[in-house]
């Protein structure tokens, strides 16, 4: 029997949450950031999430036609890898007046059945590690959990947006446990608090979201130090697997006109903060989950199981915020898995309204013809 190789490990992220609730990714510094994640518990604007937008239905009946997308709704028992899986993602940067459209189609692609070295293929593996301290109420504790993920080769083609093809590429995308890590986080953060129910019952019975965002208002956290680890937990394996998702993307070179773009919605840091952080040697960036203003997206007859979920962020330099970013994320399946349950991201320029950037899924499927082999 030929001898199955270890598949190589990558070692990723190292993030630790310190008791006054600041979660650090510690990063190798050099002109790269190190981010710091926040869990926020306090009161901010709402950020309307992207509804259906009219502006991609003209060019995604092209788009459909030269991707072949076979549609269809997941079964929600496929969660494990398999090739020729298919998402077709929206993407708008509106800048003022001026508004540019593309569109990114996702396909997992079936890995050769040898690697370089002429041995059999397996996936790469990317290592995270998680620490966190609390309290069981008597004395301080300090745990670590450990994430390993596996590594899978996608295809990534970009569109105008009339549908036309523009750029061709592959990266490889995070897959298994942690990619219900935020759908997870936000049921968890809702339900430890009583607001789940509260909430979807409003909405089940037809009150408005801001009626049921009034019935899911805070009401305590847990006091029980499982929940709470548990808590930790979904959250640092749902951040833990975005920032590799984004770090992946982002090298893929396809999709460098699209980063730019992005820009539109970012405001960069103050002049003298930016100087001080590269005499440092680090950039220091902060994300802040708003757990306590988690909402229910829309309602679910189905039941919890498959609600979908509004998570505010926010993402800061010190004091100064960034972006306001909203997801809205449920749980994944099928192609889905590929963006971790995330139904759509939007990003708003805190100072400057009209400037803004969304991704959004519009339609997930299958390929119609394998024509992803190696």
């Amino acid at each position: 029997m030929p001898h199955k190789p270890t598949p190589p490990r990558d070692e990723g992220f190292d993030m630790k949450w310190l008791p006054k609730g600041l979660l650090v990714l510690m990063a190798t510094v050099a002109a790269d950031p190190t981010i710091v994640l926040c869990a926020v518990t306090g009161t901010g604007g709402d950020l309307l999430a992207a509804a259906n937008d009219p502006v991609f239905e003209s060019g995604l009946a092209a788009l459909k036609k030269a991707t072949g997308i076979i549609e269809g709704r997941p079964d929600p028992s496929q969660t494990g890898w398999m090739p020729d899986l298919q998402l077709l993602v929206g993407v708008k940067a509106v800048e003022g007046s001026k508004r540019t459209i593309y569109f990114v189609e996702m396909t997992t692609l079936r890995p050769p059945p040898t690697n370089a070295a002429g041995q059999l293929w397996s996936p790469p593996l990317r290592t995270n590690r998680f620490e966190w301290s609390g309290t069981n109420g008597v004395t301080a504790t300090h745990k670590t959990a450990e994430y390993i993920s596996s590594l899978y080769p996608v295809r990534l083609r970009v569109f105008d947006g009339s549908g036309r093809q523009l750029k061709e590429g592959e990266a490889t995308m995070p897959w298994g446990l942690l990619t219900n890590g935020l759908a997870d986080m936000c049921r968890l953060s809702m339900s430890l608090a009583g607001r789940e129910e509260r909430a979807g019952r409003q909405l089940e019975s037809g009150a408005s979201q801001t009626q049921a965002s009034r019935a899911a208002a805070p009401a305590g956290n847990s006091g029980n130090p499982e929940d709470n680890d548990e808590l930790m937990r979904f959250a640092g394996g749902g951040f833990l697997w975005l920032m590799t998702m984004f770090g992946q993307l982002q090298n893929t070179p396809a999709l460098n006109e699209i980063w730019e773009k992005a820009h539109c919605a970012f405001r960069l840091p103050g002049v003298w903060s930016a100087v001080k952080s590269v005499l440092k040697g680090s950039l220091v960036i902060s994300l802040e989950p708003r757990l306590n203003e988690v909402t229910l997206a829309h309602p679910e007859p189905a039941g919890a199981a498959t609600r979908s979920y509004r998570l505010p962020v926010d993402l800061n330099h010190g004091k100064r915020n960034l972006t306001r970013v909203e997801i809205i994320v449920g749980p994944a399946s099928g192609a889905e898995m590929l963006l971790a349950g995330i139904r759509s991201i939007r990003a708003v320029h805190p100072a400057r309204p009209k400037q803004e950037f969304t991704a959004r899924i519009l339609v997930s499927g299958n390929a119609a013809v394998s024509n992803t082999g190696q």
